[in-house]
């Protein structure tokens, strides 16, 4: 039986098909990974190659200008741990690549169920072709090199709670009980003064004590300084935009350096709602004919952004009137839970207000 060969190849082998690709648009379907590339060309809903090789970018573009010579290149992957380096270097080298969400790459069963690298590679070639992807927002280097920094705070925090947790954790092990008044989440200088107490008196756990106390003290060590680098970043680069972003009721300057960082250019959305379902404060929905369900607030969601606007609706209300009212009125058809995020959903659009206005927030205006 002859072996099936793609059209580059019988192009490559006999010399008499298409050669030049002039005006014709290839559609390149790259499943990314650590040590190789699996790279799939669709033109006209025809495949002309599928085929993996090493994870090298400048190689790729070398690939597909050689063998694909005037062509126009639409090339696509998804989102993934190697960032937007790829795109950015496909698009210096003139062609036009986007990123997607992997959630949003439609599959079949019998896809999932024979799952390959060309499978998943030609897949979003053919998806691209067809319209059916939409890609996500690349930021430019600089945004994305200091948003960096706001998602290392994040860490820090984690790993100090992580750590803590240890150090209770081998204090109730050991059972060295904790006195009432440090008993809660307060790590005072005192606690840890007792703790090295508790040190003292047993050898034995002394080491793993004053280990463990000596992370907690080095975290947060770079906590403190990577506080004072994003302070310095407010008062500069971000100056304005923090200052109107601050101005909102319940918003801090963490938090508004969040928003700041995580959203990039508020003009990128062209509206509201575009926004909202970015930070996932909008229910998720189930609806069949007659049958309509809400199925309680987003699962999508950016994370970190939206723990800290429904952390800030918390605070708002102690200090904004309008925003105490408003509360007031949604407690009475829900709960508390449900009416913060609708206050978190007021100060998201607030915002996105003042940033588009430049003009500061006016406490106690109903909206």
């Amino acid at each position: 039986m002859k072996q099936q060969t793609s059209a580059t190849t019988e192009t490559g082998i006999k010399g008499r098909n298409i050669i030049d690709f002039t005006g014709k648009t290839i559609y390149v379907g790259i499943d990314v990974h650590q040590k190789d590339y699996q790279v799939a060309k669709v033109l006209n809903g025809f495949c002309l190659g599928n085929h993996r090789m090493e994870s090298n970018r400048e190689k790729l573009i070398e690939h597909l200008k050689s063998h694909y010579p005037g062509a126009t290149f639409k090339c696509v992957y998804e989102s993934c741990a190697w960032g937007f380096t790829l795109q950015r270097t496909l698009q210096a080298s003139g062609m036009e690549c986007i990123v997607v969400h992997a959630a949003d790459v439609s599959t079949t069963d019998k896809e999932k169920r024979r799952k390959t690298d060309k499978v998943d590679a030609l897949k979003l070639a053919h998806g691209y072709a067809s319209g059916s992807l939409k890609g996500i927002h690349v930021p430019n280097e600089e945004t994305q090199k200091d948003r960096s920094l706001i998602r290392y705070r994040k860490q820090l925090t984690g790993d100090i709670n992580r750590s803590k947790n240890r150090l209770k954790s081998l204090l109730k092990y050991q059972g060295i009980d904790l006195p009432p008044q440090y008993a809660g989440n307060n790590w005072s200088r005192n606690f840890l003064n007792w703790v090295e107490q508790q040190a003292e008196k047993d050898a034995l756990l002394k080491e793993t004590l004053m280990l463990l106390l000596e992370q907690i003290k080095l975290l947060r060590q770079l906590l403190l300084k990577t506080e004072r680098k994003l302070r310095e970043m407010r008062k500069t680069k971000y100056a304005q935009k923090a200052d109107l972003a601050c101005s909102v009721a319940g918003i801090g300057p963490t938090t508004a350096m969040l928003f700041l960082l995580e959203t990039g250019d508020i003009n990128r959305f062209k509206g509201f709602d575009s926004l909202n379902d970015f930070v996932g404060l909008c229910p998720d929905t189930d609806s069949s004919g007659d049958t309509h369900r809400d199925r309680g607030i987003t699962t999508r969601r950016h994370k970190q952004l939206r723990s800290a606007l429904i952390e800030a609706a918390w605070q708002a209300i102690k200090t904004d009137p309008a925003l105490m009212d408003s509360y007031q009125t949604l407690l009475k058809r829900m709960k508390g839970t449900q009416a913060i995020i609708r206050i978190a959903r007021k100060l998201l659009r607030r915002l996105r207000a003042v940033l588009l206005s430049g003009r500061p927030y006016q406490k106690g205006v109903i909206a």
